[in-house]
């Protein structure tokens, strides 16, 4: 072999050997060890995201508190994790990554202890909102960093597997904690996150490369940032000591309609400084694109109507049916798996055909299981429940993805993240008014139509109803979505 050949295949072994390391130059093998830490802290935030809703029983009994205050276990973590949200961005801007991540693993830590020795329900909410925030982080981070260090051709296969991952720990979230549940105590609900948090630290601390974002840090919008806080604390504040009576008097309803208005009027003055801002917290002016504007309402009825039935169902299973807190995690985790094969369908399918067409089948599924719902509430029975929960999996799948991802897809490629982030805080914040609204309702209306589990049936049975003409409405929106790809 001559020299010039021997020298050409000396620089194809340094090509390929460089091509193998990432732009911040790990190698391989490094970018494999990072990508199984992140991993496994997405896991342990999903799995115990999940885990806690066969639960909610249960602490409504240990704790003797009704469903309005266990609402807060869900509440308080979504509404501690959009605020995590909307710092994410700005710390992984202004510090190492490093860093930020594992303050916000040991944060989740801190969390389960605080979850583990809980004597009464504020602890443990306190508890979930640590968490919550924490989780706000930790997503978010994982996401931003595997695009960061995998080239742009690995992007979909690394993110499928993300997505593979995730989706499985909240599918089996329900039934090992339905299981902790009831062979063990609701504490280890929380404890049994903590080996697999120490090992995520371990793998932190070894194994994650210290780098900055290469994005110019951009001054944060403290004044939004703040004013949101405080709007979003006084009216949870507000609804938890709320008390819903059916046969109020006039002046109490005016005084209702008075506070009703006066967030309202708050709400709209902070989002017209928010599309007046040269750096807003949350960039609202994109909701004057269609097609984003539609997508996200289409995704959030869905996930309002998610949120409700994961903090309705282990309530109509255990205290209405007076069923196992195993039975809620099957049937939890079966309509997850559906959901999360129908997803995987819808993905492959919206390229080809569009987002409108399949769109709007899946919110009709959707609905009409929902309806279904309601319906087998006159004799409800656990086949029947894990049937129509199933086929609700199939119309979350079809109608979520396809139509969010188009309303990406509408944006122009450096509003991407502004708009996933706008999307995400927007889904979490209805989510937290709705479950406020709803165990309100719940606890209202059953109380005044009948003693016992029977009216608390009828009036979830309601709700159900309720979320069904929601799902209904959004068939507009998804009719306003391109017809093709």
């Amino acid at each position: 072999m001559s020299k010039t050949s021997t020298s050409e295949t000396c620089i194809d072994k340094a090509s390929t050997k460089k091509i193998l390391m990432s732009d911040h130059g790990l190698s391989d093998k490094q970018t494999h060890h990072v990508l199984l830490t992140l991993l496994l802290g997405g896991t342990v935030v999903s799995f115990s995201n999940s885990a806690l809703n066969p639960a909610i029983p249960v602490f409504m009994s240990v704790f003797d508190v009704d469903i309005v205050i266990v609402g807060w276990v869900l509440n308080a973590y979504v509404l501690a994790m959009s605020v995590g949200l909307m710092l994410s961005g700005y710390l992984n801007k202004r510090l190492p990554f490093k860093s930020v991540y594992l303050v916000a693993i040991v944060g989740f830590m801190l969390g389960s202890v605080i979850g583990m020795l809980a004597t009464s329900m504020g602890y443990v909410i306190a508890a979930r909102t640590v968490q919550g925030f924490s989780g706000g982080l930790i997503i978010p981070l994982s996401i931003g960093m595997l695009y960061q260090i995998y080239p742009q051709q690995r992007h979909g296969r690394v993110m499928a597997l993300w997505g593979i991952v995730i989706m499985m720990s909240l599918a089996f979230g329900p039934l090992i904690g339905a299981y902790l549940v009831e062979q063990f105590a609701w504490w280890t609900l929380f404890a049994i996150t903590l080996p697999l948090s120490v090992a995520v630290v371990i793998m932190v601390w070894l194994f994650l490369p210290n780098i900055r974002s290469q994005t110019a840090s951009s001054s944060f919008d403290s004044i939004g940032f703040v004013s949101l806080l405080i709007w979003l604390l006084a009216m949870m504040l507000w609804l938890s000591t709320l008390e819903v009576n059916f046969s109020s008097s006039i002046v109490s309803i005016l005084s209702l309609v008075l506070v009703s208005a006066i967030f309202l009027l708050s709400a709209v003055a902070w989002w017209i400084y928010e599309s007046r801002h040269s750096h807003p917290l949350l960039n609202v002016r994109l909701f004057s694109n269609k097609t984003y504007l539609h997508s996200n309402i289409i995704s959030i009825t869905q996930t309002v109507g998610l949120m409700i039935c994961l903090l309705l169902l282990p309530v109509l299973i255990q205290n209405v049916m007076g069923e196992s807190a195993l039975w809620t995690g099957v049937i939890l985790m079966v309509a997850t798996l559906v959901a999360s094969i129908t997803t995987h369908y819808a993905g492959s399918m919206v390229d080809k055909r569009g987002a409108r067409g399949i769109g709007i089948f899946g919110i009709l599924i959707s609905a009409l299981s929902t309806f279904m719902l309601a319906w087998c509430l006159y004799q409800p029975t656990l086949w029947g429940l894990m049937f129509v929960m199933s086929l609700r999996g199939v119309g979350v799948g079809l109608a979520y993805l396809p139509t969010t991802t188009v309303g990406f897809s509408s944006l122009p490629k450096n509003m991407v993240t502004d708009g996933a982030a706008l999307n995400n805080i927007s889904r979490r914040i209805a989510s937290t008014i709705f479950i406020a609204v709803i165990t309100l309702y719940v606890e209202g209306r059953g109380a005044s139509l009948l003693a016992g589990s029977h009216g608390m049936s009828s009036a979830i049975q309601e709700v159900f109803v309720l979320i069904a003409v929601i799902l209904l409405c959004s068939v507009y929106s998804a009719r306003q979505l391109p017809k093709t790809a």
